[in-house]
């Protein structure tokens, strides 16, 4: 039997979580190989915050083993690139099964033991220089309420990525202590303030304000969005961040999955392979629905190619909006469009979406072809 730890969470491994998963172990792989190969130590570090067991009592593998089984995959098939597995957890039962079940993977795996923000330093310092990837998967907000720590990481001159669960849900609840009398107000409204990294509480409130929760939820992501954009930028001269939002088979809504990088091919890794989970989620919400009972529709659905077909086409208007006037290359392009379109293109939409440009005339000139991200475009 797995070592599950002493949380409810450990004890089975939910639809929603297992996307999350999916997500994360897919990056890692480009992310490791692309940057393993660049470094000159050749070896890229993978950092979970928040750990927890390792393993879910019903068998399923956690994150920390996921990218410890990559590791040692690796390892085993002699690649120029080496990766290394840190992982933190708190709770001290759930740290004694994660060594247990991290165990068969020896040097490849590091556990520390305390909070995110106690161990940074070290984590710090092992790291070095070389690339890595961060997840932080904390419950609530708890543990990702320091700016000044995913400042750090940020700011510390390597290439670093970050995958972080966004629960709006505690922050909203934060919020509603915003000119309220209650004893823990103050506490509260200062976590929320340190998780942005904005002291200033009235700004913050009106930030994140909105006349209805979706318009809430949505202003408190993308503040944070915000926020990891600036701050990449300064450390990196270019910044990226966007969400998906995660959600279960019934369709509700659990949280946001934000990544954030400060490197243009890791936003269009990210956005093409976040395209290939929602589309998969959307083929499991079908089936899930034609297990139901379901009402006719008078209405005839749309085929996957006159869906196809309009996303191109929206596309095609994006790109032609965006890049009037200019000469740029396959790659400006992308940068340009995918704060829109993030999570919802393959490399292949904006092959289609450039060939149909240069039918129209939209697109005058090329050094390449359509699918060549070097390719220099002349736009009309």
């Amino acid at each position: 039997m797995p070592e599950i730890g002493n949380t409810e969470f450990f004890i089975e491994l939910k639809d929603w979580s297992e996307r999350k998963l999916n997500i994360l172990e897919k990056y890692l792989d480009p992310f490791t190989k692309i940057l393993g190969s660049q470094n000159r130590s050749k070896y890229v570090y993978y950092i979970d915050a928040f750990a927890g067991a390792g393993l879910y009592g019903d068998g399923s593998k956690g994150s920390a083993v996921r990218a410890a089984e990559l590791a040692q995959q690796y390892e085993r098939g002699k690649k120029p690139y080496r990766l290394r597995c840190i992982n933190i957890e708190a709770d001290q039962r759930n740290f004694k099964d994660l060594q247990k079940n991290t165990a068969q993977f020896g040097n490849l795996v590091i556990n520390l033991q305390g909070t995110f923000v106690d161990n940074v330093s070290q984590v710090l310092n092992q790291v070095s220089n070389s690339p890595a990837l961060c997840f932080l998967d904390p419950f609530g907000i708890k543990g990702i309420d320091a700016w000044e720590v995913v400042q750090q990481i940020i700011h510390r001159g390597s290439p670093t990525d970050f995958w972080i669960r966004f629960d709006y849900i505690t922050l909203s609840r934060l919020a509603g202590f915003y000119e309220s009398d209650a004893i823990m107000a103050s506490k509260n409204l200062d976590t929320l303030c340190s998780t942005y990294g904005i002291s200033d509480k009235d700004m913050l409130f009106s930030l994140i304000s909105g006349s209805t929760i979706e318009e809430k939820r949505i202003n408190a992501v993308n503040l944070y969005l915000r926020r990891l954009t600036e701050e990449f930028r300064k450390a990196r001269r270019m910044g990226f961040a966007a969400y998906y939002p995660i959600k279960s088979i019934t369709g509700q809504d659990k949280y946001f999955l934000v990544f954030a990088t400060g490197h243009l091919k890791g936003a269009i890794i990210a956005s093409e392979l976040i395209c290939s989970v929602e589309e998969n989620y959307q083929r499991e919400i079908e089936e899930f629905k034609a297990s139901k009972p379901t009402q006719l529709s008078i209405f005839a659905e749309p085929t996957k190619e006159q869906i196809l077909q309009d996303k191109v086409a929206r596309l095609q208007d994006s790109i032609a909006s965006s890049c009037s006037n200019n000469r740029l290359s396959g790659e400006e392009v992308y940068e340009r469009i995918l704060p829109e379109w993030f999570g919802k293109i393959r490399a292949t939409d904006m092959t289609k979406a450039i060939k149909g440009l240069q039918e129209r005339g939209i697109i005058t000139t090329s050094t390449g072809t359509a699918g060549d991200r070097k390719s220099i475009f002349t736009f009309k």
